[in-house]
């Protein structure tokens, strides 16, 4: 029975014709009756391809100069395997992204959740979901994926999408086509069933091993080092012929001047109200703790930084902004805020080693009802270091801190 759970893997090439053009159909989003997310893609390959080659370039102008010492040679031979090897296995990608048939796609059917990799399929019948996660990726205030947490089948498997308004259309297709199944089952219609079975072939057993697989394009890996060298090995003859460069004499100065900046911060021994620093990442005592009474939660990851943080929760409104939850986090830490109304917030922070203040994006909290329960926020926001006080997300004074 197809109720049962038939999630399996196949590839491209093993399937039948009529099978195939299905698949393609999805895949290239022809077929109207899906809801399809972009999971890969090549746009930063190619740059970095370009950024890479901007390295023999740099061999070449190098070699036209001065003879290279024995010291510089070595490093660039060992820079040039560095970038054949990334260039290879950029190249590599792009040949693949272009010669195999599916790209990368997350696509909703009436009946799968289907992951489609060049020419790999991976689908599970949208019945057996049985628990969704979603955590919502921020980095110093701006939104960046959505890491998305499914039980397929049984088995838990996590996929990175965006923008986040593509997360709720995911979720209102898998209830649609959820139960427009189950209506279906329970007035034994089978024909929308079989119409919209994209796998019947595949469990009925009609797959073959095709042969004729595309080629995979290892050959990257040998032929561009071997490029690579030649073209280093080319420099190097030319370099020869340079003279090596003169050696200039360092004259003394009778004096040294540093220029002065501005005053430099000390941080305080206390938090601004008189409390002490809490030893971990916790909240300052004697703040208010206010907006306590719903499901969200915000993770303020501090781990990519070397300094401790002073941080606020900021409530926005029409006619006020006011902090309401106010907690410390050491450096390398994080702190998780539980229990938070829907709203609209941003969070405020100061870098204690050198007071630098930012402020990120304003973000909002929701908590909606759904058919099986409560969906409510659930968000991580990274924290880099406001470098010489001066790196503000966006301006922020002291009076707004």
């Amino acid at each position: 029975m197809l109720t049962e759970g038939v999630s399996g893997k196949v590839n491209f090439y093993d399937l039948d014709e009529e099978t195939r053009k299905r698949i393609k159909d999805r895949a290239s989003g022809l077929n109207k009756e899906q809801f399809r997310i972009k999971l890969d893609g090549v746009l930063w390959n190619y740059i970095w391809c370009v950024l890479l080659s901007g390295w023999f370039y740099y061999i070449y102008a190098s070699a036209a100069e001065y003879r290279w010492e024995e010291e510089t040679t070595c490093w660039h031979a060992g820079f040039t395997a560095a970038v054949s090897f990334l260039l290879a296995r950029n190249i590599s990608w792009l040949y693949s992204w272009h010669s195999k048939p599916l790209k990368s796609w997350l696509v909703v059917t009436p009946l799968y959740l289907i992951k489609f990799h060049l020419d790999q399929i991976s689908y599970w019948p949208i019945w057996t979901i049985s628990d969704i996660k979603a955590t919502h990726n921020y980095r110093n205030g701006s939104y960046q994926d959505t890491a998305l947490s499914l039980t397929l089948d049984g088995n838990r498997k996590t996929f990175s999408i965006s923008p986040e308004s593509a997360y709720q259309k995911l979720l209102s297709k898998l209830q649609e086509y959820d139960t427009r199944f189950r209506s279906a089952v329970n007035s034994n219609d089978m024909a929308y069933i079989i119409d919209n079975d994209d796998f019947l072939p595949v469990r009925e057993g009609y797959t073959k091993k095709n042969k004729k697989r595309s080629f995979s394009p290892l050959a990257a890996y040998i032929l561009i080092p071997l490029v690579s060298f030649g073209f280093l090995g080319l420099s190097y003859e030319i370099n020869q012929e340079r003279p090596f460069k003169p050696v200039y004499s360092k004259s003394k100065t009778p004096y040294s001047s540093k220029p002065q900046g501005k005053p430099s911060y000390v941080r305080s021994a206390t938090a601004p109200n008189g409390a002490s620093w809490p030893s971990h990442a916790s909240y300052v005592a004697n703040y208010a703790k206010l907006n306590t009474g719903g499901l969200s939660s915000v993770t303020v990851d501090n781990t990519r930084n070397d300094s401790d943080v002073f941080v606020k929760l900021v409530s926005i409104s029409a006619n006020e902004s006011h902090p309401v939850r106010v907690f410390f986090i050491p450096a390398f830490g994080k702190f998780k805020i539980n229990s938070i109304n829907p709203g609209l917030y941003d969070i405020r922070y100061r870098d204690l080693t050198t007071g630098g203040l930012a402020r990120s994006e304003s973000f909002t909290l929701e908590e909606v009802s759904t058919y099986n329960g409560t969906r409510y926020s659930d968000m991580t926001m990274t924290l880099y270091k406001v470098r010489n006080g001066n790196m503000q997300t966006y301006g922020l004074s002291e009076s707004e801190f």
